[in-house]
């Protein structure tokens, strides 16, 4: 056996150990991908129920967001205050989530429980709030949300608060 045989054997033992560790490294990725989205997930979920906790631990909030279902002129200013701060924090976590979306960080069927949350409060009780407000958010998001609220399919949603 020759140097040159010798060489062409140490260049196949290395060329089959370059594709172990491709094959190595693109495991790896998936995995990461597959931890990163459930990570984001998880994000956004919390950040969805610290916003129901809100309505939940606090009766004067609740309150608030039931009378608001009068119109905001029925709320008194420091109403319309903390009614107004709570709708942007609530929208604002949505938002993210749906540029998280976007970027493909968290699948698109994930976040349908939260999209139904979010167009049914702004088709309803913040109804008049997104009206006035969305120009605070960004113009992709205010095209995506007009269009789903305009479609109808969250226009007949009650929250359990509501008076029937």
């Amino acid at each position: 056996m020759t140097f040159q045989d010798l060489g062409s054997i140490g260049e196949l033992i290395a060329a089959f150990a370059t594709l172990i560790t491709l094959g190595y490294l693109a495991l790896q990725l998936k995995q990461n991908t597959t931890a990163l989205k459930s990570q984001t997930f998880q994000q956004s979920s919390m950040d969805m129920s610290l916003t129901a906790n809100s309505i939940s631990s606090d009766g004067d909030l609740a309150r608030i967001i039931i009378k608001a279902e009068n119109g905001l002129s029925a709320l008194s200013s420091d109403e319309r205050l903390r009614f107004h701060f709570w709708m942007l924090v609530a929208v604002r976590r949505f938002e993210a989530i749906y540029i998280q979306a976007l970027y493909g960080s968290i699948e698109r069927e994930r976040i349908e429980g939260f999209e139904r949350s979010i167009m049914s409060l702004l088709s309803n009780v913040g109804s008049e709030w997104w009206k006035a407000t969305k120009s605070a958010f960004s113009s992709e998001f205010i095209a995506y949300a007009d269009q789903n609220i305009s479609s109808g399919n969250f226009s007949s949603a009650v929250h359990p608060g509501k008076n029937s």
